[in-house]
């Protein structure tokens, strides 16, 4: 049994070192690159003796780079060199500030990139004596030197493997302390949840520094021996058809996405597009990363079937980064009306015995019972130990004599199956009741169906305030801005209505000015920074009559990402 990563990577090298792991195409589908077992560990082999060369084992090295093979050879040179690689996501609009954070925070002694994002690095980092900014795009020079300096560390089962950074959907981007021991525990979650054998094929888009698409689609297919094909984020968002071509033309049997993926499929696939699609070998297809819509899913089965899609192969999702990244999950969809909130939530897993998974009273600690909402703690071997850098224990994590992770969401037990309903600081409480700013949006989007609005963003001005509540609603790039602004309201009475809460403001916002994480999750505090700011525009609260004078705001270093 492999104790580590290293381990784990000696004896599929041993065992299959011909066999594809990773493959890589362009935009029309095409394979560019292939790397096998073999050839991965030849490259990375020769640049971790660099790395050693400069005294990194045992430091944290941030890997900074766009969608392709040099990542994945710099993920795996830093655990070679025993390095702690950090993922990080490239900025967008030479906004730097959330990698400077990262590199401030993780104490990390040096940056792995290649020399066309390096010439763009800002003063404060390229600048930083202390930091080591290493072109790995040149590491073919000196190769049999390096490997004769090059010695393969041992690391224990405890021992940091690599630093994986929260979203910062709700607060600044955290660093986990992920162990060997945690991520081979939870690869094995994975395995068995899923079914994974050598037979499968992987087909993702996600990006590499997001733990769904690290874990999920290049150490999961080291440890079960699962070839996976990629294609670039930015191709699938230009074109998600690309996404669905791709698992035709491999005959793609996992792959997955967050909510928002399946989504854009439906309306940007025509009916000509589809007819050539053959999705029949496509049997495990993951929804996670945010909360599961059963609309969506089911809009996405009933438009696909005719490809050959089965609905069966629907496979939510429950996790989170300081989980390594997967907690549960359940094969097909399933779906439970709440008595007390009268919403249809989906079933993200079923209870089991590898992981403790209970509903906690969050004032009191008490568990709950079945049906009672609360917030859900796990126990598990998968369960980080902390934040890097972290100083002394952090809530979250409990104690050093009992790893806890309470996760701040929100959900309830029906039948031993766990239903999420948000996060714990997205909620909004009105005379005696709670609504959550997740199912406020998705009514929303529900309701301006077709008339051209991409994503809305629900908040509270201020807190527990009665006329406070403020939505935003993101045109797409083809919308008719004049025929959402004439359903606007529509829309206040339909909320009226249903989930029966009033909005203070709706307000149309430019094209692509919701700040997103750089996974894609909406980032509410940010939004409510934005509009108190009046980046939204130069109408303030006060003059509508509505709540207290704004409060003072500000950004930062967990920078915003705006997709």
């Amino acid at each position: 049994m492999d104790r580590d990563l290293l381990s784990l990577f000696d004896s599929r090298l041993q065992s299959q070192p011909d066999k594809p792991l990773y493959s890589f195409l362009d935009r029309d589908g095409a394979v560019t690159q292939s790397l096998t077992v073999a050839a991965l560990f030849a490259r990375a082999g020769e640049l971790a003796a660099l790395l050693q060369g400069h005294g990194l084992r045992g430091r944290p090295a941030v890997l900074l780079y766009p969608h392709g093979s040099d990542f994945i050879v710099a993920f795996f040179a830093c655990l070679l060199a025993g390095a702690y690689p950090i993922p990080v996501a490239r900025p967008r609009a030479r906004d730097w500030r959330t990698l400077e954070g990262i590199v401030r925070a993780s104490g990390a002694v040096a940056l792995l990139s290649l020399s066309a994002t390096l010439r763009h690095l800002p003063l404060e980092l390229s600048g930083k004596n202390s930091l080591l900014l290493v072109d790995t795009g040149k590491v073919c020079e000196s190769k049999v030197e390096r490997r004769v300096c090059w010695q393969w560390t041992r690391p224990c089962a405890d021992d940091i493997a690599f630093i994986q950074y929260t979203s910062g959907s709700t607060a600044a981007p955290k660093g986990v302390a992920i162990t060997h021991a945690n991520i081979l525990h939870n690869c094995e979650l994975i395995r068995q949840a899923f079914g994974c054998t050598t037979t499968d094929i992987g087909v993702s888009w996600l990006p590499f520094h997001h733990d769904m698409g690290l874990i999920g689609h290049i150490i999961t297919p080291l440890y079960c021996g699962i070839h996976n094909y990629f294609l670039a984020p930015a191709d699938f968002a230009a074109r998600p058809l690309r996404w669905l071509q791709a698992i035709s033309r491999y005959a793609g049997t996992i792959s997955g996405a967050p909510d928002f993926g399946y989504e854009l499929c439906h309306p940007r696939v025509t009916d000509e597009e589809l007819e050539p699609l053959h999705l029949r070998s496509w049997r495990l297809a993951y929804c996670g990363a945010q909360k599961v819509s059963a609309h969506t899913l089911r809009r996405f089965s009933q438009r696909f079937v005719r490809a050959g899609f089965d609905t069966g192969a629907l496979h939510p999702c429950y996790g989170m980064a300081e989980a390594t990244l997967y907690v549960c999950s359940r094969h097909g969809l399933r779906t439970h009306r709440h008595q007390r909130s009268g919403r249809e939530d989906v079933s993200i897993g079923r209870l089991q015995e590898q992981v403790d998974i209970r509903i906690i009273d969050q004032d009191s600690g008490e568990e709950m019972a079945d049906e009672e909402m609360g917030e859900i703690v796990v126990r598990s071997p998968s369960v980080a130990r902390g934040y890097y850098n972290h100083i002394g224990l952090d809530e979250v994590f409990g104690t050093e004599q009992e790893v806890v992770l309470r996760t701040g969401d929100l959900g309830y037990v029906h039948q031993g199956e766990l239903y999420f309903t948000g996060r714990s600081k997205n909620l909004i409480k009105r005379r005696g009741r709670s609504f959550h700013a997740e199912d406020i949006e998705a009514e929303a989007t529900l309701c301006m169906s077709g008339k051209g609005v991409l994503r809305c963003a629900a908040f509270e001005l201020y807190p527990d305030a009665d006329d406070s509540l403020t939505i935003l609603l993101e045109p797409a790039s083809d919308a008719a801005i004049a025929d959402i602004e004439l359903t606007i309201p529509m829309l206040r009475s339909h909320l009226c209505e249903s989930p029966g809460i009033l909005a203070a403001h709706i307000r149309l916002v430019p094209r692509h000015s919701l700040p997103l994480t750089s996974s894609g999750k909406l980032q509410r505090m940010q939004c409510r920074e934005r509009f108190l700011s009046g980046q939204y525009g130069s109408e303030t609260p006060m003059e509508h009559g509505y709540g207290r004078e704004p409060e003072e705001s500000s950004v930062g270093a967990d920078a915003v990402v705006v997709a």
